[in-house]
C-alpha cells in the first residue's frame, strides 16, 4: 500500500510539473507603446543631377511606454537634423495616463534647408491623439491643424493635396539643370477626426516632393522622389495594457496619480491665420464630447503623473524561444506519470 500511495503521488506531481511547464509556454501578445510623437522625421534621396545624397533622420521624439509615463520630449540630435531644419518653437509630449493616453506635437516656423538653401517652409503646425482605455473606453480622437496658407516651397504656396511648381536649376542651386517642375503632394491626416469608438488615434502632416528635371536643352536627367517630411507624427493607443512581467499579467491596484501639470487645452478659431494656445487642466472626463475639426476644440487629458521615459523598445517577451524546450519537458513528465499509474493499476489487479 504505501509503494501504490507513493506511486499515485509521483504521478500527480509529473502531470502537474507538465501543466505547469505548458501554461509557461503560452506565449505572452505584445502591445505598442500607449502613446508616441515624433516632431520632424525626414527623408532625402540621393539626386546626382543636385548633388544630393541619401538620408533619413528625426527630431524631437516622445514616447510613454508603460503606464505612468511621461515624456516631455527628447530634442537631442544624433542624426544632424538641425543641419537641415530650422525650427522657431518646438514641443513633443506624451502620456500614459490610466484615464487617457495622449500624444502632442507643436512647432512654428519650420524650414527646411536643401544644400544649405531654404527650400520648405511650414509657418505652424500642431497635432494631437489620445485615446480613453475602458471601462469608460474605448474613446479616440485625432487633429492635426497647420495655418495651410504658409505651406511654400521656394517661395510658391501651396495647398492641401497635389501641387505642380515650375522651377530653374537657379532655385535648386544646381546652374546646369534648366526649367524643371516639382510635384508636391500635402497630406493632412486625423484618425478619427471626430470623437469615436476605436482604440488608437493619430494624426500628422505628410510633404512629399518629387522631381522631374532636365538640363538645359529639355533632356531628363533625374525624374524621381526628392524628399518626404513628415511632421507632428503623433499617436495613442488604448487597447489592453502590455503584462508587468513574461509569465502572468497583473493589473495594478494603485490609485490614479495626480499631477501639478495639466495636458493641454488647444482651441483654434477655424480660420487659415488660427493661433494655438495652450493651457493647463486636470480635469477627468467622463463621457464622449463629439467633436469636429472645424469647431472650436477643447481638449483636456489627464494630468500628467510623474516618472520617467520608459524604453523605447519595450515590447513584452513572448516566450516563444522557450517552446521546443518546454514542450519537450513537458512529453517526458507526462510519460513518467502515465508510466507510474499503469504500474499502480496493475498492483492493484494483484
Amino acid at each position: 500500500m504505501p509503494s501504490l500511495r507513493l506511486t499515485h503521488v509521483l504521478t500527480g506531481l509529473a502531470v502537474a510539473a507538465g501543466a505547469v511547464t505548458l501554461a509557461l509556454a503560452v506565449p505572452v501578445p505584445r502591445s505598442s507603446a500607449p502613446a508616441t510623437a515624433t516632431l520632424v522625421r525626414l527623408t532625402t534621396s540621393p539626386v546626382e543631377a543636385l548633388g544630393l545624397d541619401a538620408y533619413t533622420g528625426r527630431y524631437g521624439v516622445a514616447e510613454s511606454a508603460a503606464l505612468g509615463d511621461v515624456d516631455n520630449g527628447d530634442f537631442g540630435d544624433p542624426d544632424g537634423m538641425l543641419d537641415r531644419i530650422g525650427i522657431a518653437t518646438k514641443e513633443t509630449r506624451t502620456s500614459a495616463d490610466p484615464a487617457k493616453n495622449w500624444a502632442q506635437a507643436q512647432l512654428t516656423a519650420l524650414e527646411l534647408k536643401v544644400k544649405g538653401k531654404p527650400f520648405l517652409r511650414v509657418a505652424s503646425l500642431d497635432s494631437y491623439a489620445e485615446c480613453v482605455p475602458p471601462p469608460v473606453g474605448p474613446w479616440a480622437l485625432a487633429y492635426n491643424r497647420t495655418n495651410s496658407g504658409v505651406i511654400s516651397v521656394l517661395g510658391h504656396v501651396l495647398h492641401a493635396g497635389r501641387n505642380e511648381v515650375s522651377v530653374t536649376g537657379a532655385e535648386l542651386g544646381a546652374p546646369e539643370v534648366g526649367r524643371s517642375t516639382l510635384v508636391v503632394v500635402v497630406t493632412p491626416f486625423q484618425d478619427p477626426a471626430a470623437q469615436s469608438r476605436q482604440d488608437y488615434a493619430r494624426a500628422g502632416l505628410d510633404i512629399d516632393v518629387t522631381a522631374s528635371l532636365k538640363d538645359g536643352d529639355g533632356k531628363a536627367v533625374y525624374d524621381g522622389p526628392l524628399t518626404s517630411l513628415h511632421l507632428g507624427e503623433v499617436e495613442a493607443h488604448c487597447g489592453a495594457r502590455p503584462p508587468t512581467s513574461s509569465t502572468v499579467p497583473t493589473p495594478s491596484t494603485s490609485p490614479s496619480p495626480t499631477s501639478t501639470t495639466g495636458s493641454p487645452t488647444p482651441t483654434t478659431t477655424g480660420s487659415p491665420t488660427s493661433t494655438t494656445t495652450g493651457s493647463s487642466s486636470a480635469a477627468t472626463t467622463t463621457t464622449p464630447v463629439t467633436s469636429s475639426p472645424a469647431s472650436s476644440v477643447s481638449v483636456t487629458p489627464v494630468g500628467t503623473p510623474p516618472g520617467g521615459t520608459g524604453p523605447h523598445d519595450g515590447l513584452a517577451g513572448t516566450g516563444v524561444a522557450a517552446l521546443p524546450a518546454q514542450a519537450a519537458t513537458l512529453l517526458a513528465l507526462v510519460a513518467a506519470g502515465l508510466t507510474l499509474l499503469a504500474l499502480a493499476r496493475r498492483r492493484d489487479r494483484r
